[in-house]
């Protein structure tokens, strides 16, 4: 009991996470879409009427549908894939079992209503999203997770890569992986080392929208690591 009262901090260290990678850049996202949307003028030639100058004085606005936007999106998404994939397998963990396999967290997030049901595939630890397919990665042995955003067409951006835990991350901050290039996208192996990822065509990016603290990023990886050992 005493373990598991030390735990709630942290759980609420995973909960500002989700927070701030996801819904901070959310709004920031819209935001910013706001600002770059376009708008089509109307003009009328004699005596329309009132009704016809109440339709001209209202703006219509376009949201961008392009790269930029759809990355953006994608990012968003994914990440609030892992993100839930990760607080599961905590929680499995907590209770002293495991998940048997990607599928299973996929099915689980779904029923606590994390998932929209459309993006369930009969592939097993695949979802089908508008602009991506998401390939949730599942190691039993350390309990981590790693979700591979695949674009659907070329417009729809790079691929991403985001693994929690990153244990090898040393202190540059939240993270996630994007391929360098559109056309002919090297694909790594489940859980390759980041060394042998970047070797291929990947980048780290951070996470601008949010800087979380270093001590609470490493007491969440502390507090993940000690759960494993448990199993």
């Amino acid at each position: 009991m005493r373990e598991r009262g030390n735990v709630w901090p942290l759980v609420s260290v995973l909960g500002g996470t989700f927070f701030m990678l996801v819904i901070v850049p959310l709004v920031l996202h819209r935001e910013q879409s706001a600002k770059m949307a376009t708008v089509d003028p109307q003009v009328t030639i004699g005596d329309g009427g009132s009704e016809s100058s109440e339709r001209t004085s209202v703006p219509k606005y376009r949201w961008p549908d392009n790269e930029v936007p759809r990355t953006a999106e994608r990012l968003r998404d994914v990440t609030a894939v892992a993100i839930a994939a990760s607080t599961t397998v905590v929680d499995y963990a907590m209770h002293g079992r495991v998940p048997i396999n990607a599928d299973a967290i996929l099915k689980d997030i779904t029923t606590r209503g994390l998932l929209p049901v459309e993006w369930l595939t009969d592939q097993p630890g695949v979802l089908q999203m508008p602009h991506a397919t998401v390939q949730l990665r599942y190691s039993p042995k350390d309990l981590s997770v790693e979700c591979l955003s695949v674009p659907r067409e070329r417009t729809d951006g790079p691929a991403i890569l985001i693994r929690l835990p990153d244990g090898e991350n040393t202190g540059v901050g939240s993270r996630y992986f994007e391929s360098m290039q559109v056309d002919g996208i090297n694909y790594p192996a489940p859980f390759t080392p980041v060394s042998q990822i970047i070797a291929t065509g990947w980048q780290p990016r951070p996470f601008k929208q949010t800087q979380i603290p270093d001590e609470q990023r490493a007491q969440l990886e502390q507090w993940a690591k000690s759960v494993t050992k448990q199993q």
